[in-house]
């Protein structure tokens, strides 16, 4: 073997080594001995199988004879074929056939690739990380975005997102003239209930309030909590004013209008005003006002889950 081609061999910086058809070695470089921890004077001569038995597999036997037959050049990469020589470094293989005179030989390449494999490894945990600092992130503005635009004893929408979705739907209404309309509604006798059964009580009912009105409305209708036991009901794109009356139907003839408290069946009623656009003001503000002094004459009447409307 030419002395400087050997020299240079053993000094590169990756694994070398070079056998003859008979698969024995004969040239087995200091990388490869450092990457193995065997030493050449042990190699020499000896079956490349026998000294790196990770390669006595079906699929490198089969391309080694196919690159001594054929000349042609394989590579394995080591995502694909792992612990060819150890478990410890990730080593790509280059095979490739040279010839000195009558005799053929088969040139291994064993390039280390370790380095790549831990920054990919240590990218892919960095973009883990970041996947679960974005994943909180998110839950976290769900959480501000919640506590920002719902009222949190009831869940309904609180009076900042009730502005923000009735300013739409009104410029929608005045831009296709359509009806807007929404109901004030006062739950009954509240102030009663808290002194009697204690505000934790009125809380229940509150919540209770809540689900029935969520219930009694339609995907697009939006149920609100305006302060205390006063809730608001944007109705948009009504056909005609009576439209109303279908959700009035489904509030009052609710079957959980009665709450168990402590021993105790607390029933709830309401009172409930009733506001158009057009017919009854040019803003938000002017039909909650319609509507609340709807409420108010509603109240002032015998019996329970009254209303008033003045389009009726």
């Amino acid at each position: 073997m030419n002395n400087i081609l050997y020299d240079i061999l053993n000094d590169v910086n990756e694994g070398i080594v070079i056998f003859n058809e008979e698969r024995k070695i004969s040239l087995w470089n200091n990388y490869m001995e450092e990457i193995t921890g065997i030493s050449k004077e042990k190699v020499i001569n000896s079956n490349i199988y026998t000294v790196l038995p990770n390669l006595n597999v079906n699929y490198f036997i089969k391309a080694a004879d196919n690159v001594l037959k054929n000349g042609c050049k394989m590579f394995f990469s080591a995502a694909m074929h792992k612990e060819m020589i150890n478990n410890k470094e990730y080593l790509n293989l280059k095979i490739s056939r040279f010839e000195n005179g009558n005799t053929k030989f088969l040139l291994l390449e064993f390039i280390d690739v370790t380095n790549q494999f831990v920054q990919i490894s240590t990218l892919k945990n960095h973009v883990l990380e970041l996947y679960e600092i974005n994943r909180e992130l998110k839950q976290k503005e769900k959480m501000i975005k919640k506590l920002a635009y719902y009222d949190n004893l009831t869940g309904a929408a609180n009076r900042t997102l009730f502005y923000e979705i009735a300013e739409k739907f009104l410029h929608n209404s005045k831009r296709n003239n359509n009806l807007l309309g929404l109901m004030f509604i006062d739950v009954d006798k509240f102030k009663s209930i808290n002194d009697t059964y204690g505000h934790e009580a009125g809380d229940r009912v509150l919540a209770q309030v809540a689900n029935i009105l969520k219930e009694a409305t339609r995907r697009n209708d939006v149920v609100a909590r305006h302060g205390g036991d006063e809730f608001l009901i944007l109705l948009p794109d009504i056909k005609n004013y009576k439209n109303y009356e279908v959700v009035l139907s489904r509030i009052v003839n609710n079957k959980n209008k009665i709450i168990c408290y402590d021993g105790n069946e607390i029933n709830i009623s309401f009172s409930i005003g009733v506001s158009f656009y057009p017919y009854d003001g040019n803003s938000i503000d002017q039909l909650i006002t319609a509507a609340d002094k709807g409420m108010y004459i509603a109240k002032n009447r015998d019996g329970e889950d009254n209303c008033f409307c003045s389009c009726s």
